[in-house]
């Protein structure tokens, strides 16, 4: 699909390097004009040089995605560059680990403002500017991790955050013109080294051999106009594997009481009428462990 992004302006958030490196490199090779953003002002600015001798389109442009008026300097930076902002990728993020039991407070509440509130803010400039040109495409970026995963309960909680944002977006702008999506990639970036730091050695070797561009094509799909038909949906990619992440759901048909009691609920469950009861973290969907997935 060479020039799949042909004559859009997009922003991606962390685009310094990993996978915000990548997916702003390939949709620049699209045809895209893109903003690099990134705290670090070093990495956006030889990002975008990288890019531009590349003979792409590419503007540095430092800042944190955490405050409102931050993020509203980087997609109105787009606007005033190239006239318009037809993507955004919001992939800036930050990671910590940690025990409940040892769990710092300002440590959580900082990745919840970066990883949230960030893709928030950033978002909710692009969708004001979306709506007034008459269409656009936001990929906002989730984890597996939201599933439950052991020590990420502030990193997990602020991509939970964003799956769901999505999907509270994607239900308010329906037919409007602007989309949203998200992915959720894999990747050995320097995220995967902290996690492997932090297990010492019980650690797996987590993400290995896949590199951040292996994620790039999927994030270009879902702001190409190719993807007209996905919004609200969330995109997988691990490796060579490409899935989707089901929504909540209710699961089964439950059981019923006109007055539920202690004793009522206790037996519910006994009787296997609520439920099956999950197994935490990411799984297969039953289904597809049928068919042999």
């Amino acid at each position: 699909m060479t020039g799949a992004l042909e004559g859009k302006a997009v922003v991606v958030t962390g685009a310094g390097q990993g996978l915000g490196a990548a997916y702003a490199t390939l949709a620049a090779a699209e045809g895209a004009a893109v903003v690099v953003n990134d705290v670090d002002v070093e990495l956006a600015s030889a990002m975008a040089g990288r890019i531009g001798s590349a003979g792409g389109r590419a503007l540095a442009v430092a800042g944190t995605v955490a405050t409102w008026e931050g993020a509203g300097a980087i997609v109105g930076a787009c606007v005033e560059a190239f006239g318009r902002i037809d993507g955004l990728v919001n992939n800036a993020g930050i990671f910590r680990l940690a025990h409940p039991a040892e769990q710092d407070p300002d440590d959580f509440r900082r990745v919840l403002e970066v990883n949230l509130l960030g893709t928030a803010y950033c978002g909710l400039h692009a969708i004001r500017a979306m709506l007034a040109q008459g269409g656009g495409a936001i990929v906002n970026v989730t984890s597996g991790a939201h599933a439950g995963s052991a020590a990420m309960g502030a990193y997990g909680a602020s991509k939970g955050g964003v799956a769901s944002l999505t999907y509270c977006w994607a239900a308010d702008l329906a037919g409007t013109g602007v989309r949203v999506n998200a992915v959720s990639p894999n990747a050995h970036t320097r995220m995967a080294d902290a996690f492997e730091a932090y297990l010492g050695t019980a650690a797996q070797g987590q993400n290995l051999h896949k590199p951040p561009e292996q994620n790039a094509p999927a994030v270009i799909y879902l702001l190409s106009d190719a993807s007209a038909a996905l919004h609200g949906q969330i995109v997988r990619i691990d490796g060579d594997e490409l899935s989707m992440i089901a929504h909540p759901t209710v699961l089964g048909e439950g059981a019923r009481d006109a007055s539920w009691s202690v004793g009522g609920v206790a037996a519910a469950f006994e009787a296997g009428a609520v439920g099956p009861l999950m197994p935490v973290g990411l799984h297969r969907s039953r289904h597809e462990a049928d068919l042999g997935g």
